[in-house]
């Protein structure tokens, strides 16, 4: 009987361990897009939207709470959708494409008027977009390696340059006069946008980087390149951190979470894998089959990504929702000091039959010594008593109904 108990437990328990490791790698398949997605974003924790755009030439916009549900789609592309950013409140969303357009939309989704001059605006397929940190100012880089620099509240081009090779991506400095591009050679450049300088370069890969991600801190940066490896930088020492096994042809897509203690990297296989940014261990590995994976981005609590894939060999046209499998975070416990009088009082009211002493005890922790009593004429000069509480009656007026 002991061995049949033994037996049927532990297939019990083998039957629960599959069932709770295939929910958390389980996909989930965001609907409404009839071609492959380029691009995949969450908006703020505030907004909670996920926003995806692609080969349909649509931008479809769900909820992040329950991401099955498609609330909107917009339209305006005449060509691929390539690239998508929110800003750090969620409140206006940009795209950019192969029509070598950039579109606004604001709060409510609607499509802002853009004003561009034709003389420095895109020419070329628009790969990178990537918002400043007050919102005000977005930045875009195309094919013919063009940075333009928008006034986003008013969706107008302020200034043009050339970074001299094709931009794949862009992410802010800490520096907000400086930016990181990753381009078609094989170094990471640092340019500052007022002199259009290059100030310095980081080198290590060996081939084209195809995406670059920084840290919420502005400590650590992450890039993926075709030489087949992922590497973080400390941008402290802008020196190499660590060279990730990622164990693909190329690395498609990077990301951090919204905290910088993990990073994800996607490749062209359909492999997904999570790491820790300081130790460069990996927490999770997953795969997505039939997917060239374009974006990645982590959800705001860092518990799900978000993936746009091309597809190969299948129709199943949509962004993936993954689980990335890394610890939720344990809350804040504030430890309050407790005075002594309050441990006096948690004691007296613990959960027991209360006896003298306690009562004792309560009045000299909550009963305040009075003042020194008044001596009147109407005392006869003796302490006064307290007496039972009396209670006066005004009288009303009987045809207002109001207090005389």
């Amino acid at each position: 009987m002991n061995k049949f108990l033994l037996s049927l437990f532990s297939t019990l328990y083998c039957f629960v361990s599959f069932a709770q490791n295939n929910d958390s790698n389980s996909v989930t398949i965001l609907p409404g897009h009839s071609n492959d997605v380029n691009a995949a974003v969450f908006s703020s924790q505030k907004t909670k939207r996920i926003a995806t755009a692609g080969w349909d030439n649509l931008i479809n916009i769900y909820l992040a709470d329950t991401p099955t549900k498609l609330v909107q789609t917009l339209t305006g592309h005449s060509a691929s959708v390539n690239c998508l950013a929110y800003n750090l409140t969620g409140t206006m969303l940009a795209s950019g494409g192969n029509d070598f357009r950039v579109m606004f939309w604001d709060s409510m989704y609607r499509k802002m008027l853009v004003y561009e001059p034709l003389s420095l605006k895109h020419s070329s397929n628009i790969n990178a977009l990537v918002f400043d940190k007050t919102g005000k100012f977005l930045f875009s880089g195309d094919n013919e390696g063009k940075l333009i620099i928008w006034d986003a509240l008013n969706a107008k081009l302020v200034k043009s340059m050339l970074t001299g090779s094709q931009i794949n991506d862009l992410c802010l400095s800490s520096n907000p006069a400086n930016i990181f591009i990753a381009s078609s050679e094989h170094n990471i450049k640092l340019f500052a946008l007022a002199g259009n300088k290059l100030v310095r370069t980081l080198d290590g890969h060996t081939d084209a980087v195809n995406s670059i991600a920084i840290s919420s801190n502005g400590q650590y940066l992450i890039s993926g390149s075709n030489d087949k490896t992922a590497r973080i930088w400390d941008l402290r020492s802008m020196k190499q951190l660590h060279v990730l096994k990622v164990d693909c042809w190329k690395v498609t897509a990077v990301a951090f979470s919204d905290d910088g203690k993990y990073c994800a990297t996607g490749c062209n296989d359909g492999s997904v894998k999570i790491w820790e940014t300081l130790s460069g261990t990996l927490i999770n590995s997953i795969e997505t089959p039939n997917c060239n994976i374009r974006d990645i981005n982590f959800s705001k609590n860092a518990q799900q990504l978000v993936i746009a894939p091309l597809m190969r060999g299948s129709s199943e046209y949509g962004a993936r929702i993954v689980n990335s499998r890394i610890p939720a975070p344990k809350p804040n416990i504030v430890q309050l000091k407790v005075s002594p009088a309050q441990r006096a009082v948690d004691s007296i009211m613990a959960i027991r039959i209360l006896t003298k002493q306690d009562s004792i005890r309560y009045r000299s922790v909550f009963m305040v010594k009075p003042a020194l009593p008044l001596q009147t004429k109407s005392t006869g000069g003796k302490t006064p008593v307290l007496d039972s509480a009396i209670i006066y009656k005004t009288p009303m007026n009987p045809k207002s109904g109001v207090k005389k």
